[in-house]
Parts: C-alpha cells; sequence; structure tokens
C-alpha cells in the first residue's frame, strides 16, 4: 500500500512538473514570440531610416543642381553685362575699377570677340584692349573721372 501511496503522490508530482513545465514552455514562447515581433518592428525602423536617408541624399543633390544652374545664370548674366559695358568702348581698366573686381576677370564674351576678329574689329578698342593687357594705363582713368 505504501508502493500505491507513493506512486499516487509521484504521479502528482509529475502532474505538477508537467503543468510547471508546460506553463514555463509557454512563456518561453510568449517571450521568443514577443522578441520576433520586436525584432520586425526594428528592422522596418531601420529600413525607414535608410529611406529618409536615401530620399535626403536625392532632395539635397537636386538642390545642389538648382544651386549650379543658378549661379552659372547669374555669372553668365554678369559677364554679359561686363560685355555690355565692353561695348560702350570702355576700357578692361576702367571696367573693372567701376565694378571692383581685378582687370582679369573683365572678359570680352566669345561671340563678340570671334566676331570682332572675323571683321577686322575697331582697331582703336582692340589697341585699347592690348595696352589693359600688358599693364598699361592710357587715359582710361582720366575718361573714368568725367
Amino acid at each position: 500500500m505504501a508502493n500505491v501511496r507513493s506512486s499516487g503522490k509521484q504521479a502528482a508530482a509529475r502532474k505538477v512538473a508537467r503543468e510547471r513545465a508546460v506553463e514555463r514552455a509557454a512563456d518561453f514562447r510568449r517571450r521568443q514570440e514577443q522578441l520576433e515581433d520586436l525584432a520586425v518592428e526594428y528592422f522596418v525602423a531601420a529600413d525607414a531610416v535608410d529611406g529618409i536617408n536615401e530620399d535626403a541624399e536625392a532632395r539635397i543633390q537636386k538642390i545642389r543642381d538648382d544651386q549650379a544652374a543658378a549661379i552659372a545664370e547669374a555669372e553668365a548674366e554678369a559677364q554679359a553685362i561686363i560685355g555690355r559695358m565692353l561695348d560702350t568702348k570702355v576700357t578692361r581698366d576702367e571696367v573693372a575699377e567701376r565694378l571692383g573686381i581685378p582687370v582679369r576677370d573683365v572678359k570680352r564674351s566669345k561671340a563678340k570677340a570671334e566676331t570682332d576678329a572675323t571683321n577686322g574689329g575697331d582697331e582703336a578698342v582692340t589697341a585699347a584692349e592690348n595696352d589693359d593687357e600688358s599693364g598699361e594705363q592710357g587715359d582710361a582713368h582720366e575718361s573714368y573721372a568725367a
């Protein structure tokens, strides 16, 4: 009879142990599922960060391209104005002095320079430009004062 009691106690102990094991396994599975869900959320967020960075880089590049185009347009306009000033028969020195820029930045537009070269150009303007390039200053500053 003692064996029956002890085997009954053992069966009850086994049943309690099995219930605890099942409960712990269920907790472990819930924790694993929770960790998997959190990992999925992490990877979604990390991918979003990559997408945001790619989008930002594309927008930054567009801004840089727009900036470069605007700068090129403004520089072309400035050079056109310099060309128009030179067309009034003033020297490069005078244009540079009026604009407060170095003489090397005062350039005749290529189209105008080629037209002058093919048509023989105005010899007085060509001589004045040659004087400007060699560093000699003729009556340019006197006309500036006028």
